[in-house]
């Protein structure tokens, strides 16, 4: 464990431009987690910032050393006020988000994060640090040390992230299934992947890229689109650019898997994943919902696990999001929360008691209200915050 007597020195980034010289050591402090990496978070603030917006990446120094710890965060400037996000947020784009870290440094890198988020209190009125998983100790450790200096800090629950710890084979993994799961899935195993009726197909190059990228649309939006939405979440032409942009960057360091299962040489479930040393990230996927029958889904994770165990990965990670499917692959939910620190004034203790209020609301009303009545609440809920901060200005 490192001890840690002096502060530790703080720099605050304000240009892409400036951070050249410390990409390779925030990719080493991001331990290769491709939503933690300069590659994800630099492309999502290129293509997501508004004109206002103002990057703040601080590095944090051993005093007298090298870095060990990152904290990747902008100045949204709002009306109403500007407020302390970090990069990747919103739009359901990233998960895991968390300062980084070298290990044993969390605690210390955490309380420089809040040191300095307290020097300049003048230039934010919230702080908002959506998405964090219960286990993101530097973030943690920022939240206690700005409750303990007079912050009006507020943790609401959201979905869990889920992932599955991996054994050693593939059988060894099947054991873990339940007995009717598990004859299911050596039965499509035989009929279709061991016979090659099914075959999996894999984006190696750039060259064939947009070729996986095509199939993703196409069976993406067959499973999830609608008439305004034809290819689901990929509609959104900023979500858009932003995955083709990052998945050449991700390819050219060998941590993308965008997979396909060809029946009869026509695609019929694909999977777009991101990989680690440790992981595989399941993060999109579309199905040939008119192949039901060959069982297109089960077979494409299937085979998506099986990769994962044969690059000896630890974990299989189906990310946030409490669909039933998870828990049947044997996924274990981990808690994520988002965080909001308001000011101790007037203004900030009213809207703390009104997020406070809210997601008790929502917390103790959601199992008992129709889901529709809960959208209603939800939206007179904003609309009432937004006429609020107009009367304040």
């Amino acid at each position: 464990m490192t001890v840690q007597t002096e502060p530790l020195q703080t720099t605050r980034i304000k240009s892409i431009s400036d951070l050249g010289i410390y990409l390779d050591a925030w990719r080493e402090l991001a331990a290769a987690v491709p939503m933690r990496s300069p590659e994800w978070l630099l492309t999502w603030w290129e293509i997501y910032t508004a004109p206002a917006d103002e990057l703040c990446i601080l590095l944090l120094h051993e005093p007298g050393g090298g870095l060990v710890g990152l904290a990747p965060l902008f100045l949204q400037n709002i009306r109403g006020g500007a407020i302390f996000r970090l990069l990747g947020s919103g739009n359901d784009c990233t998960h895991h988000t968390t300062w980084l870290s070298a290990s044993g440094w969390e605690n210390h890198v955490g309380i420089a994060v809040a040191r300095f988020l307290l020097q300049c209190k003048s230039d934010w009125k919230q702080l908002l640090f959506e998405a964090v998983d219960e286990d993101a100790e530097a973030i943690l450790a920022t939240m206690g040390h700005l409750a303990e200096n007079g912050c009006l800090c507020h943790r609401r629950q959201i979905q869990s992230c889920w992932k599955i710890s991996l054994p050693a084979t593939w059988d060894d993994y099947l054991q873990m299934l339940s007995r009717s799961h598990r004859k299911r899935c050596r039965k499509l195993q035989r009929q279709f992947l061991d016979s090659n009726k099914i075959q999996v197909r894999q984006v190696e190059s750039q060259a064939d890229l947009m070729k996986g990228f095509d199939i993703l649309l196409q069976l993406h939006g067959i499973r999830w689109g609608s008439s305004n939405k034809p290819h689901g979440v990929f509609a959104d032409q900023r979500f858009l650019k932003f995955h083709e942009t990052v998945s050449r960057k991700f390819l050219a360091r060998n941590q993308l898997r965008l997979a396909w299962l060809e029946y009869n040489g026509k695609p019929i479930a694909i999977e777009y994943q991101f990989v680690d040393a440790k992981a595989v990230y399941a993060y999109q996927a579309g199905v040939d919902l008119s192949m039901d029958a060959y069982s297109p889904g089960r077979l494409s994770m299937m085979a998506a696990i099986q990769f994962a165990i044969n690059n000896r990965c630890e974990y299989f990670d189906l990310l946030r999001g409490d669909e039933p499917y998870k828990a049947n692959w044997r996924a274990a939910p981990m808690t994520c929360h988002d965080f909001r620190v308001w000011q101790k004034s007037g203004r900030g203790f009213i809207e703390w008691a009104m997020w406070s209020t809210y997601s008790l609301a929502v917390r103790f009303l959601k199992p008992l209200l129709p889901h529709r009545l809960i959208i209603t609440m939800l939206t007179a809920f904003h609309k009432t915050k937004d006429i609020y901060r107009i009367r304040l200005q």
